[in-house]
């Protein structure tokens, strides 16, 4: 594993892993982990809720009652890889610039009562 000094962290402008701020422990965990396979994770979610799309809450719930059975079916993956909140949110945005989910500003109220952005699988 490449350790990221705090000077190149700072020349890190176009591929950030964590902010320049962060301490050297978010360099390192941003380091870990992959996100290739998480947003393949993630956008399978966002695929299988169809044409309503999900929320937050909606893909997180999903995400735990599948992530074992995705696990079983890509040997790869360890428990490790099982994700947080934290690891999983930042997914939305980059799908989102690849053109592979969009946000078209419908919510939906998610657990707490709050009104949460619903994303689509983009054809």
């Amino acid at each position: 594993m490449s350790m990221i000094s705090r000077s190149k962290k700072d020349q890190m402008i176009s591929k950030a892993l964590a902010r320049t701020h962060d301490p050297k422990t978010s360099w390192e965990a941003a380091e870990k982990v992959n996100t290739n396979r998480l947003e393949s994770f993630v956008l399978d979610i966002v695929k299988a809720h169809g044409d309503n799309g999900c929320t937050h809450d909606e893909l997180m719930d999903h995400y735990w009652k599948m992530s074992a059975n995705f696990a079983s079916h890509h040997p790869e993956w360890t428990p490790d890889d099982m994700h947080s909140v934290g690891s999983i949110t930042p997914r939305y945005a980059t799908l989102e610039r690849k053109g592979l989910i969009t946000r078209d500003g419908t919510t939906r109220k998610g657990k707490k009562g709050r009104s949460q952005l619903v994303m689509y699988y983009k054809k």
